[in-house]
């Protein structure tokens, strides 16, 4: 071969003597010694390019992205995947508020268990945040409060929870109502409302049953010791004042999330039990039976909020059986405990008998997390689920 053919095989197959070149940073075929203008393989100046962008891109972008933005895949300034700008991966919405509080029940002791779980819900709001407090009612013990200026204000509510600079809505229970703890005495639970706009506390309870918001959540308090007693002469009038209420209120509602909250349970594997079979007795056992609670829940709650929240039972239980799909969670372990004794499928409950404790929420957006505390700020079990 001529010394002339040798040169010309050379030039036409550059590869015989540098070897492949793998790509630098792009998603094409893109190698130095290209045949176009400066070191690339097509029309565009700048090295290491496929296409007519300057600088390390794949398209018609400036600066290492993948269409038309900068350090960007799609038509957004800056680190971002959509529309938006900076660095979120959504259509321009802003980040979702969040809704953080804690819920629970059967709080009104005064004793050392009672200051043990405030302490440890204090631990836990400065670490996560909480934006206010649920009681779920039987406040008082053991019959309720005489009037405003009773020293059980001091003793069971001001000193425990002098530390959580946040409103708390409390609901009524059975205790709240006299009469010897039965609650017949309905018209004691009054007394907590007149404290509301007595005081400058945070005892926030404008009503015997109300509603508050937050954020895309609203918050349904239900007087569920009017419920038991249906039937009985003027109650039965408060009761139907009620579901009108509750009624109009889920219907009015535009809230992404609604929970109600009240003392006693739909369903409960303490020692009080499922509402229409309380204490173990028949669904037809006068008021004892708990069966006027069941009804107005299935005519009213069940189905119609995403969750309820009660105590009257002293410990700390999430259901796995729903309410027609509102899930149904107890948190009565707010100053003393009772045993585990029905069998409820459940996705946690507590079975130490010495463990007070609370329930720790916060909702972001479409997504609730749920955490179950001790009164020793120990995480026991926590869960979520997504609407």
């Amino acid at each position: 071969m001529t010394r002339i053919s040798c040169l010309l095989l050379l030039l036409l197959l550059p590869a015989c003597n540098a070897g492949f070149v793998t790509p630098v940073d792009d998603d094409d075929v893109v190698v130095p010694d290209d045949d176009d203008v400066a070191d690339d393989d097509d029309s565009t100046a700048a090295s290491n390019d496929d296409d007519s962008t300057a600088a390390n891109d794949d398209d018609s972008t400036v600066a290492d992205d993948d269409d038309s933005t900068a350090n960007d895949d799609d038509s957004t300034v800056a680190d971002d995947d959509d529309s938006t700008i900076a660095d979120d991966d959504d259509d321009g919405t802003p980040a979702p508020t969040p809704v953080r509080w804690v819920a629970l029940g059967d709080t009104g002791e005064g004793n050392t268990d009672q200051a043990l779980v405030a302490d440890a819900i204090e631990t836990v709001c400065a670490a996560q945040g909480c934006d206010f407090a649920l009681l779920l009612g039987d406040n008082f013990y053991d019959v309720g409060v005489e009037d405003v200026n009773d020293s059980l204000w001091e003793t069971h509510f001001e000193t425990p929870y002098q530390n959580l600079q946040m409103p708390f809505y409390p609901t009524l229970g059975n205790h709240d109502g006299g009469a010897g703890g039965t609650g017949l005495d309905v018209f004691a639970g009054n007394v907590q409302v007149a404290y509301t706009t007595s005081t400058t506390t945070n005892w926030t309870m404008p009503d015997r049953y109300y509603a508050h918001a937050h954020a895309n959540a609203e918050f349904f308090s239900l007087d569920t010791s009017l419920m038991f007693f249906d039937g009985f002469p003027i109650i039965t009038n408060l009761v139907d004042d009620q579901e009108t209420w509750i009624t109009s209120a889920l219907a009015g509602s535009t809230a992404e999330w609604k929970i109600a909250y009240g003392h006693h349970p739909y369903l409960s594997n303490g020692p009080h039990g499922n509402a229409g079979n309380y204490e173990g007795l028949p669904s037809f056992t006068p008021y004892a039976a708990g069966t006027e609670i069941k009804n107005f829940m299935d005519a009213n709650v069940c189905g119609e909020v995403d969750l309820y929240l009660c105590g009257h039972d002293h410990s700390r239980q999430w259901n796995v059986q729903t309410c027609a799909g509102t899930e149904l969670m107890v948190s009565g372990g707010g100053a003393k405990r009772t045993d585990i004794e029905g069998s409820n499928p459940v996705y946690w409950q507590d079975t130490d008998d010495d463990m007070e404790g609370f329930i720790w929420f916060e909702i972001l957006g479409n997504t609730i997390t749920v955490e179950f505390w001790n009164k020793n700020a120990v995480l026991d079990y926590s869960g979520s689920w997504t609407k």
